[in-house]
């Protein structure tokens, strides 16, 4: 099998793609961010990512995990979202999956939601088809109200001493 006399060449049939082309392909298997890493900066995975460690940036991929003891302060967008660590920012996704042990301080765009018992979550829940619509209708113009102080209420008025 090894013999001293064979040697090895770089003919074109032996030489291997270069990395910026084989990390272009999904390789079945997750990049980890794993516990003892903190990243500063933006992540972009075209296949699965789980985050064990420590996220200071955006993260877009196809499939994201993150992690019990994990942290990840900045928005979040991928096809699948599960989260059991803690996020500071923005999730949406089609699909997001909050556990017991999750801690999201932040809204949610998705289709299907599924929070677990015992889960925190201080932020609003939006369906996508919602957050679309409201996005694509203009904002109501500020118009004065009856009594010439705009944006108040009639309680509002004569709190302000307006009649």
């Amino acid at each position: 099998m090894f013999s001293s006399g064979s040697k090895t060449s770089d003919s074109p049939s032996t030489v291997r793609e270069p990395a910026a082309t084989a990390s272009a392909r999904p390789s079945g298997e997750p990049s980890i961010i794993s516990a003892d890493l903190r990243v500063v900066g933006d992540l972009h995975c075209s296949g699965d990512l789980q985050v064990k460690g420590n996220v200071e940036g955006d993260i877009k991929s196809r499939s994201i995990t993150i992690g019990e003891g994990a942290h990840v302060q900045g928005s979040i967008i991928a096809e699948t979202v599960h989260i059991s660590g803690s996020i500071k920012g923005q999730v949406e996704a089609p699909t997001v999956t909050v556990a017991r042990t999750a801690r999201v301080v932040g809204d949610i765009v998705h289709q299907t939601l599924a929070i677990e018992a015992g889960a925190y979550l201080d932020g609003n829940c939006r369906h996508m088809e919602a957050a679309k619509k409201a996005a694509a209708s203009p904002a109501p113009d500020a118009a004065p109200l009856k009594g010439g102080k705009a944006g108040l209420p009639e309680a509002g008025r004569k709190a302000a001493g307006a009649p």
